[in-house]
């Protein structure tokens, strides 16, 4: 009863997954309490069943034991940051923040001081901290073998194509309304979200995990002449990977369609990094790593060039090109007003979700997390992302399972997609997209250290047993 009990959890935590982008790309105070619940109750029957036996804990969750306390010590420094505690220690520790305060209490008079300056936004970073740690453990323990890490990427996939076939839609036939009618006037493709940078920021992290499953593998030379070449790779496209060619070209479209300049461009650079990190590192034949260039090459040529022209890649260009020449001249340097608002909230930030609080004297978004979080905060989060992205890594050198190397090529070719778009745009403040984010983390450690048990043939075995 326990054992099926335990295999029910898995298609609710993947529910709880893709239900995360629908409401808003789940911005809003509701959406953020749903979602929390819901990891905080799958979190506390998987607590039940371990106690008592039924729920062992898999390898991945043990190996992953660095980036969990790592994590967690980021959730707990938030959720100190908001505490009404050590108020003296605050005011003597954070002068900047102590100088926010007596404004503050015009409004409250009993507003306690704390190491933040909006303890209300900071205490709910700390919960959707709390939530993204949760969903991170969940990953590693409930995905207990190689058909439960197939039906995860499978269902990001699927996920990714929803989104861009539903903002594909709204914005070639001009019906600009958000997800449960909510209007947002847009002229691109915002998919569920209300802003394109975030659908953009989200199908970066779909379409990796969609290429991982699309290049990875294991074939073997079909033979030395062109025509055995050309027969190998026909029967390639003609397998079953032919729909996953056709998901990563829906997803390209509905990428192009957000007009979203650092989304593409991550995107373009992460398919481009983990391509030459794949061929250095993986195990290949010859002819392995050949279709492995000309898969990357066609995603890059086919799905940007010839089919992004016909949907709209040439705005993608000329808005990059403004950039460089135009918005440019118009833009303040990052370390006019980047470098005063982190010194002046060293070593302890200013609050986790108080960046509207106490940014508004500076300007500018591009620090927004070491700002908020302090390095005290900061640091844990970027040493256990450097760590799953190593594990990621590291999948692709040492495993032979055709499986666990997509998982390891989707964890860090999405990982790398969304860091490079995070240094301009706030997706991680997203929580579809941190939640998204956080699974591309678990998968990680799941593609390093998942186990592969090989069983014999039939025939073999009997002959064993007699």
């Amino acid at each position: 009863m326990a054992a099926s009990f335990e295999k029910g959890l898995f298609p609710v935590l993947l529910a709880v997954i893709l239900w995360l982008p629908l409401p808003w790309g789940s911005n809003w105070e509701g959406a953020v309490y749903l979602f929390s619940s819901a990891v905080f109750a799958l979190g506390a029957v998987c607590c039940l069943l371990h106690a008592h036996g039924r729920l062992p804990l898999t390898m991945p969750f043990r190996r992953a034991r660095p980036a969990l306390l790592l994590i967690g010590a980021s959730v707990v420094w938030a959720g100190f940051q908001g505490a009404p505690w050590f108020s003296d220690l605050a005011d003597e520790l954070l002068p900047r923040a102590a100088r926010v305060y007596p404004d503050a209490r015009r409004v409250d008079p009993d507003l306690p001081s704390s190491f933040s300056t909006d303890p209300y936004y900071t205490r709910l970073a700390a919960l959707k901290g709390a939530a993204y740690l949760i969903l991170f453990a969940l990953i590693l323990l409930l995905t207990r073998s190689r058909e439960r890490i197939r039906w995860l990427a499978y269902a990001i996939v699927a996920c990714g194509v929803f989104e861009a076939l539903y903002g594909s839609a709204k914005s070639l036939t001009g019906l600009e309304f958000g997800f449960f009618g909510r209007e947002v006037g847009r002229s691109v493709a915002v998919g569920t979200f209300v802003n394109r940078n975030h659908l953009a920021g989200l199908l970066e992290m779909t379409l990796a995990v969609g290429v991982g499953l699309l290049i990875a593998g294991r074939f073997s030379s079909p033979g030395g002449n062109w025509r055995d070449w050309l027969r190998g790779a026909a029967t390639f496209l003609l397998s079953d990977k032919a729909p996953l060619r056709i998901a990563v070209v829906i997803m390209a479209i509905g990428l192009v369609l957000t007009r979203s300049r650092m989304g593409n461009v991550g995107f373009a650079v992460s398919l481009s990094v983990t391509g030459a990190v794949y061929l250095l590192l993986a195990r290949s034949s010859r002819f392995s790593s050949g279709l492995v260039v000309a898969i990357l090459s066609s995603i890059m040529l086919v799905d940007l060039v010839i089919v992004g022209s016909y949907f709209g890649i040439e705005e993608v260009a000329r808005r990059l090109e403004q950039t460089t020449v135009v918005e440019a001249s118009n833009r303040v340097d990052l370390y006019d007003y980047a470098v005063p608002y982190v010194l002046d909230y060293l070593p302890f930030g200013a609050g986790a979700g108080s960046f509207v609080a106490s940014f508004l004297p500076y300007g500018g978004a591009e620090v927004e997390f070491l700002g908020e979080w302090g390095v005290v905060g900061w640091l844990p989060m970027a040493l256990a992302v450097l760590l799953s992205l190593g594990a990621a890594g590291l999948a692709l050198r040492e495993r032979q399972d055709s499986l666990l190397r997509a998982t390891g090529i989707g964890s860090f070719m999405g990982i790398v997609a969304l860091l490079i778009h995070s240094f301009v745009d706030f997706n991680l403040q997203i929580p579809a997209n941190a939640g998204f984010f956080t699974v591309l983390l678990a998968m990680g450690w799941l593609a390093r250290y998942m186990p592969v048990h090989h069983h014999k043939p039939a025939s073999r075995q009997s002959e064993a047993d007699g």
